[in-house]
C-alpha cells in the first residue's frame, strides 16, 4: 500500500483515540470539580497542561481564566485554532476517514460523517449547554461503536493494521499524560500524599481511562497512588496500559515486516526505537519508577512514544528520497538473486 493512504489509516485512530480521551477527561473532570474543593490551579490548568497548549491559552485568555471550567471546556471541545480540542481531531478524523474511503468499510465513513454532521449541529450546541455530561458520553459511545465497525466489517489486511497501530501508539502516549495529571494538579508546598483529596483525584484518573472497574477486579489492589500507576503502566491485560500498548505495537510492526521481508534482512528503525523502549520498561518495575521519580518516568514514556512515531514515519508513512533509493536497491539486488541461473539476461537499452 502507498504511503499516503498508511498514514491516514494511521492518524484516523490516532485522532479518535484523543476523541476519546478528551471527552472522558472532561466529563470526569466537570463532575470532580464539583465534588472536591480544591484551590488554586488543581482542577482545569492540568488539562491545559497535558495537551501542551498552556502558554497558547493563557496568550488568548490570560491566567485568570485556567481556573474558569467553562472557558477551559470550549477551548477544549469548539476551539478550531486549537489543534488537539474536540472539534478540531473531530475535523482531522473525517479527513483522513475521507481518503481512504476504498480503504475503509462503508458503515465505518458511514459512522464518521453522521458523527462529524452531528458535532457541527444545534442539538450537539444544546446538548453542550444543557447536559454536558451527555454530550461528553455521546463522544466516547460513537468512538467505541467506531471501533467495533471498524473490527467487524473491515477487511484484517495492511490498512486495517495501521490502523490499529496508530490507536496503541496514541493510547501509550495519553495513558502517560492522564496518569501525570495527579503532579500538575500538586499545588506548590504540596505532597503527594494518602488524603481524601488525593484519593479522589486518583480515582479520577482511573475513571478518566475507564479503569475504575478493573483497577478494583485485582484482589491486590487497594487505592493509592502506587497502585494506580503499577496498574496504569503494567497491567499487561487492561487494553489501556501502557505496557499492553506496547505489546500491541510490536503485534503490529512484526506483522507489517512479515508482508514486507526485504525489512527482515535491513535496519529497521520503527522496530529498534520499540524494542529499546519497550526493554527498558520491561526492565523497570514500580520501585525503580519510584526512585526515578513518576513525573520523570512518564515525560521519558511521552517522549519515547515521539521517537518511535517519528521512526514509524520515516520508515513507512513519510519514507525519505533516500529510503525509497535504498528499498529499490534491495528489491533489485533480491530480484537478481532470486533469478534462475539458466534465464537470460534483459539488456539494458531494452529495460
Amino acid at each position: 500500500m502507498i504511503s499516503r493512504v498508511a498514514n491516514s489509516c494511521f492518524w484516523l485512530t490516532r485522532y479518535i483515540e484523543r476523541l476519546d480521551t478528551w471527552s472522558r477527561l472532561l466529563d470526569v473532570t466537570s463532575g470532580f470539580s464539583l465534588d472536591v474543593d480544591l484551590v488554586g490551579g488543581g482542577r482545569w490548568r492540568p488539562l491545559i497542561i497535558i495537551v501542551g497548549q498552556e502558554e497558547d491559552f493563557l496568550e488568548r485568555f490570560g491566567e485568570a481564566a485556567v481556573e474558569d471550567g467553562e472557558v477551559v471546556q470550549r477551548y477544549l471541545v469548539w476551539d478550531d485554532a486549537n489543534p488537539y480540542s474536540i472539534y478540531s481531531s473531530a475535523s482531522a478524523v473525517r479527513e483522513n476517514a475521507r481518503t481512504i474511503r476504498e480503504e475503509i468499510s462503508v458503515e465505518m465513513w458511514e459512522a464518521v460523517n453522521e458523527f462529524w454532521l452531528w458535532l457541527n449541529s444545534r442539538s450537539a450546541k444544546r446538548l453542550f449547554d444543557r447536559e454536558r455530561e451527555a454530550f461528553y458520553q455521546r463522544i466516547c459511545s460513537q468512538c467505541m461503536m467506531f471501533y467495533g465497525i471498524c473490527y467487524s466489517t473491515m477487511l484484517h489486511e495492511d490498512p486495517y493494521t495501521f490502523i490499529t497501530l496508530g490507536r496503541a501508539v496514541e493510547r501509550v502516549g495519553q495513558s502517560a499524560r492522564l496518569i501525570d495529571l495527579r503532579h500538575h494538579a500538586l499545588q506548590e508546598g504540596e505532597e503527594d500524599g494518602a488524603s481524601p483529596i488525593d484519593a479522589a483525584q486518583w480515582i479520577s484518573i482511573l475513571r478518566s481511562c475507564s479503569a475504575y472497574d478493573p483497577f478494583f477486579k485485582r484482589a491486590s489492589s487497594v487505592m493509592s497512588g502506587t497502585a494506580v500507576a503499577q496498574f496504569m503502566i503494567f497491567d499487561r491485560a487492561f487494553p489501556r496500559s501502557i505496557l499492553h500498548n506496547l505489546d500491541r505495537v510490536r503485534v503490529f510492526l512484526a506483522r507489517l515486516r512479515n508482508t514486507n521481508p526485504e525489512d527482515q534482512e535491513h535496519r529497521s528503525p520503527s522496530w529498534e526505537a520499540l524494542e529499546s523502549f519497550r526493554g527498558s520498561l520491561l526492565q523497570m518495575d514500580i520501585e525503580d519508577i519510584q526512585s526515578v521519580g513518576l513525573h520523570e518516568t512518564l515525560t521519558w514514556i511521552v517522549e519515547e512514544t515521539a521517537r518511535l512515531c517519528d521512526a514509524i514515519h520515516i520508515e513507512y508513512l513519510e519514507p525519505s528520497e533516500e529510503s525509497l533509493h535504498a528499498r529499490l536497491a534491495r528489491n533489485a539486488r533480491r530480484s537478481a538473486a532470486e533469478q534462475p541461473s539458466g534465464a537470460a539476461s534483459i539488456p539494458s537499452s531494452e529495460a
